[in-house]
């Protein structure tokens, strides 16, 4: 009995020690959580300043809110590779996430030009949101929430489509002579890219796309006429005002916006409570960027380009904004045409654009 009452209080010891040292808590022996280590190309450049809204999300709050579970380095356009292949990388998993400007997939995904924005299309950033983004309301318009189509479109190749209809901007055109009426486009020579080459071209203009750092002094040569550059900040920030002193109005692409993708395995692997930091960060860097640098920066831009460097404003109106529309409108047309999913898209634009009085 000596014997076992000894056992007894030597386990008992033992198990006291075992508490007063922390082995007795569960959590000791629960395995770390996994910490992922991802990479995140931007289709922009570090000198852009609303740039600050996403440097905040990914270098000081993404951390702090994932406690270090999620961690994401942001790279610049062309870092690690070139915007014309970031589709690709983000397929292959090189790259877990792209931000970037779907133009840059309409010659492997249709749909994606139209996503990107239609001439004379939606209107304003707070429409695109609601296109994108927004639910069905009791008593209220909405429930497009386009985001659910563009869903099934992108997971045909692998790609989880995160975030699109926040981060927007317009889209104008600058030229190096007044245009007063719509047949002064005609035979001008404009970079541009994507269905602003298409809409310059129908108008009797030819459309041409050469790389950003070779658009200033083609410009000044008067080997180019004209630019779209984003709109009136993204010309402002490229200094085309010092060689073109025309700025057009209304700009042909009202909205604008960057698509977020992610490689749907990565996707898969993180956590609930890690998706949804993931998706509301990006909301919000997103939402910020656009009404501090995109649009309030828009109409800053142009009161700098008007005040300090003698830029006109050119309005089309009357007949020549409905020529203008007209051209712009057969685009979309040609646009429904590409594929089954087009045809929808574009629908679902048309009924949106009704709905909210832009379209008879």
């Amino acid at each position: 009995m000596k014997k076992v009452a000894g056992w007894v209080w030597f386990l008992g010891g033992v198990m006291f020690f075992m508490t007063l040292v922390g082995f007795g808590d569960q959590a000791a022996f629960a395995a770390p959580e996994k910490v992922f280590k991802w990479k995140y190309q931007q289709h922009r450049i570090a000198a852009e300043p609303g740039m600050a809204y996403y440097k905040d999300f990914f270098e000081k709050k993404l951390p702090e809110m994932s406690a270090g579970r999620l961690q994401i380095k942001m790279y610049w356009s062309g870092d690690l590779v070139k915007s014309t292949e970031a589709l690709d990388a983000a397929k292959t998993g090189m790259v877990e996430i792209i931000g970037m400007p779907s133009i840059y997939f309409k010659g492997v995904i249709p749909e994606s030009s139209i996503e990107y924005g239609l001439p004379f299309g939606i209107q304003n950033p707070q429409e695109m949101y609601n296109f994108m983004l927004g639910e069905k309301l009791q008593g209220l318009f909405g429930g497009w929430k386009a985001i659910d189509f563009m869903r099934k479109i992108y997971a045909k190749h692998g790609l989880f489509y995160l975030v699109g209809g926040v981060d927007c901007w317009p889209a104008a055109y600058m030229f190096t002579k007044p245009i007063n009426s719509i047949a002064d486009i005609k035979g001008k020579k404009v970079r541009a890219s994507g269905n602003m080459i298409t809409w310059i071209e129908k108008l009797g203009g030819q459309g041409v796309f050469i790389p950003g750092e070779e658009v200033y002094t083609a410009l000044q040569t008067g080997a180019l006429h004209g630019v779209t550059w984003g709109s009136g900040m993204g010309m402002y920030s490229m200094k085309f005002h010092e060689v073109c002193k025309y700025f057009l109005n209304p700009p042909l692409m009202p909205v604008n916006h960057m698509s977020v993708l992610v490689n749907q395995k990565a996707w898969d692997s993180l956590t609930p409570d890690l998706k949804a930091m993931l998706e509301f960060g990006f909301i919000k860097a997103g939402l910020d960027m656009t009404n501090h640098q995109n649009f309030t920066g828009e109409q800053w831009s142009l009161n700098e380009m008007q005040k300090k460097h003698k830029v006109t404003i050119n309005t089309l109106t009357g007949e020549d904004l409905k020529a203008a529309k007209k051209a712009a409108y057969a685009i979309w047309d040609e646009e429904a045409k590409k594929s089954p999913g087009c045809a929808e898209l574009v629908q679902k634009i048309r009924d949106f654009m009704k709905t909210m009085g832009h379209m008879d």
